[in-house]
C-alpha cells in the first residue's frame, strides 16, 4: 500500500489522534494511558492517517467490519460502544468506493439495522457465522474489528473487569489470524485492552494497567487480548476511533459527507438505548457510552467535524 502524499500536512491527523485519546473530554488518567498506547505503536505518521490511507487504497474491494460485545445477564443485547462506530465507518467506506459488509453478533443484528436506517444507509448486515465466513473466497481485502472482544492467551474472552464471556459474543480471533496470513489487511479498534488488536500492545497494557493481568473466572490468563492486527488504533472509546478514521478519510477525500454529524451521534445513542444496547461500564441503558455522558460523545464528534471541515475548506 502506498504512503500518503508527502505534501499532506500531518497536523489535522495528529489533532484527530489526540481527540481520540479523549484529551479534554475524559479524565486525564484515561487519556494519558491511551496516549501512551498510541505512542507505543511507534508509527511514523499519525495513526488515523495511516489507517485511513491504507483503506483508501482498497477502493472497489470488499471490506468486512465486525462488532458486538454481548455478555449474557450483563448486556444480552450488546453494548453501545462498537455498533455506532461500525455503522458510521461503514458509511464512510461506502462513500469512498469500498464495498463494506457488516458482521455482528446475532443478538445485535436488528439493532444494527435500526442504526443503519437512522444513518440512511443500506448495507449488508449479517450475523457472524464462522463456517460461512471461512467459506468466503477470496477473503476480504480488509477486516476491521471495532470493540470486539479478543481472546486472552488462554483462549478466553473477558469483560474489561475480568468476567469470562460464555455464550455471548462469538470469537473471531482465529479467523482474523487466518485472513491476516492470507494478506487481508486486519485492523483493530479498542479501548481497554480486551479487544481484538491489542495483542501487539499486551505488555504495554499490563505495565500501564497491572489489574488487567487478573481475571475473575479462574483461567489465570488476565483480560488482555492476545490477538494482534496489522493496524491498530487505541481510543478512549472505540466508537470514537471509528469516527476518527471516518474524519481522516473525509480529509483525504475532500468530502464532508464522510463525517458523522453531532446530531447523528445524538440520535444513534437514543436508538441504541431504545433497542436495548447498554453502556458497557454502567451496564444499563441510557444516554451515554462507556460511563460517559452522551453529550461528551457528541462533543467529540463535533470536534472531529471541526478539524476535518477546517482542513477541507482550507
Amino acid at each position: 500500500m502506498s504512503d500518503p502524499d508527502p505534501s499532506l500536512h500531518p497536523l489535522p491527523f495528529q489533532q484527530i489522534d489526540r481527540v481520540l485519546t479523549g484529551d479534554g473530554f475524559v479524565d486525564p488518567s484515561v487519556s494519558d494511558v491511551i496516549q501512551c498506547l498510541q505512542d507505543a505503536l511507534s508509527e511514523p505518521i499519525p495513526l488515523s492517517l495511516h489507517i485511513a490511507n491504507s483503506l483508501r487504497q482498497l477502493s472497489g474491494k470488499q471490506v468486512f467490519l465486525f462488532t458486538g460485545f454481548v455478555v449474557p445477564k450483563l448486556y444480552p443485547k450488546g453494548e453501545n460502544d462498537g455498533p455506532l462506530g461500525t455503522l458510521a465507518l461503514a458509511r464512510a467506506l461506502d462513500r469512498c468506493g469500498l464495498i463494506p459488509t457488516i458482521w455482528v453478533d446475532p443478538q445485535l443484528q436488528d439493532t444494527a439495522m435500526w442504526l443503519a436506517a437512522e444513518l440512511g444507509i443500506e448495507l449488508p448486515i449479517r450475523p457472524i457465522e464462522l463456517d460461512v465466513l471461512r467459506r468466503i473466497s477470496p477473503p476480504p481485502a480488509a477486516a476491521i474489528a471495532i470493540e470486539k472482544p479478543g481472546q486472552s492467551a488462554n483462549g478466553v474472552m473477558h469483560t474489561f473487569d475480568g468476567i469470562a464471556i460464555e455464550g455471548g459474543s462469538i470469537a473471531i480471533d482465529k479467523l482474523f489470524l487466518e485472513w491476516q496470513a492470507a494478506e487481508t489487511t486486519t485492523i483493530g479498534i479498542g479501548d481497554r485492552g480486551n479487544e481484538v488488536g491489542f495483542g501487539a500492545l499486551r505488555e504495554t497494557v499490563l505495565q500501564l494497567s497491572p489489574s488487567s493481568s487478573i481475571c475473575r473466572c479462574g483461567c489465570d490468563g488476565g483480560v488482555v487480548s492476545s490477538t494482534s492486527a496489522k493496524l491498530f488504533l487505541p481510543a478512549a472509546v472505540s466508537n470514537w476511533g471509528a469516527y476518527g478514521i471516518a474524519a481522516a478519510l473525509a480529509i483525504l477525500e475532500g468530502n464532508e459527507t464522510l463525517l458523522l454529524l453531532p446530531s447523528e451521534e445524538e440520535r444513534l445513542l437514543h436508538v441504541a438505548a431504545v433497542r436495548g444496547c447498554v453502556d458497557g461500564v454502567h451496564r444499563r441503558g441510557g444516554f451515554g457510552v462507556d460511563g460517559l455522558a452522551g453529550q461528551t460523545s457528541i462533543d467529540v464528534v463535533q470536534k472531529l467535524q471541526e478539524i476535518a471541515t477546517t482542513e477541507i475548506r482550507g
